[in-house]
């Protein structure tokens, strides 16, 4: 037997599908086309599903926001493969072979392009030298946010890191290290802002509860819309330009 029910997760409704089952030995939460199921075996309560439920909410969401992204990928098109997304702004890339360069490429931002010098013949190299530049971009525009926001919200971080996670925009650890996600230079600057904030909640509240929202929400009021436009638009943020690098 199954029944629709709500729950708040992290302050915003949340529904899914509470299942009696008489064969199931323990609590179990499925994540599926159909959505979230909480699998209820006999003898235990509601109240003690949903608190399971809860304890897992953060593994609940993860499993979500994969599922869209996955989504996404599959309706959404594809920027051309020449184009990338920088600071949220579709970007040409032009490639410029120059006999007279020997060893360094250049790249250098003109209006909605990105222009690669390179030596000639050296344009297969030119994926590698492009992402060490977005890296280095993302570096500095990511803790230039830090400095920024921490100032704001009166943290004190004790380390910063660039990183390329596979499944998270950021990270922050019990001893004050915040992670980045490198391919944040890839998205708006107001998106790039909010997962700097919601890293630095996470300095005063470890956890993803009601009072960590309520801190985010502070300093980020539109938060649920950053996080909706990183859903939406996460497969243009691993360009073809770059796949294969």
């Amino acid at each position: 037997m199954k029944e629709q029910r709500s729950i708040s997760l992290h302050g915003t409704p949340f529904t899914y599908l509470l299942s009696h089952s008489t064969r199931a030995r323990r609590l179990r939460i499925s994540v599926s086309d159909a959505g979230v199921t909480l699998v209820l075996p006999a003898g235990i309560s509601t109240g003690e599903g949903e608190s399971f439920l809860l304890k897992n909410s953060e593994w609940v969401l993860q499993q979500l926001e994969q599922r869209q992204r996955h989504q996404a990928k599959n309706t959404r098109p594809p920027l051309p493969e020449d184009v990338i997304l920088l600071r949220g702004r579709p970007t040409r890339v032009e490639l410029i072979e120059e006999q007279e360069r020997r060893v360094r490429a250049r790249l250098e931002e003109k209006h909605d392009r990105l222009l690669v010098y390179l030596p000639a013949g050296k344009s297969s190299s030119s994926p590698q030298m492009i992402e060490r530049w977005l890296r280095e971009l993302a570096r500095t525009e990511i803790e230039a946010a830090v400095k920024v926001q921490a100032r704001r919200m009166h943290a004190s971080p004790q380390r910063v890191t660039i990183r390329d996670q596979r499944t998270r925009w950021g990270s922050c650890t019990s001893q004050g290290t915040l992670s980045f996600n490198w391919r944040l230079i890839m998205v708006p600057s107001n998106v790039m802002e909010y997962v700097v904030i919601h890293e630095l909640a996470h300095l005063s509240v470890p956890n993803h509860s009601a009072d960590f929202w309520q801190v985010v929400s502070l300093f980020y009021p539109a938060h649920k819309e950053a996080r909706a436009w990183l859903r939406k638009n996460t497969p243009l943020l691993h360009p073809t330009f770059l796949k294969n690098n």
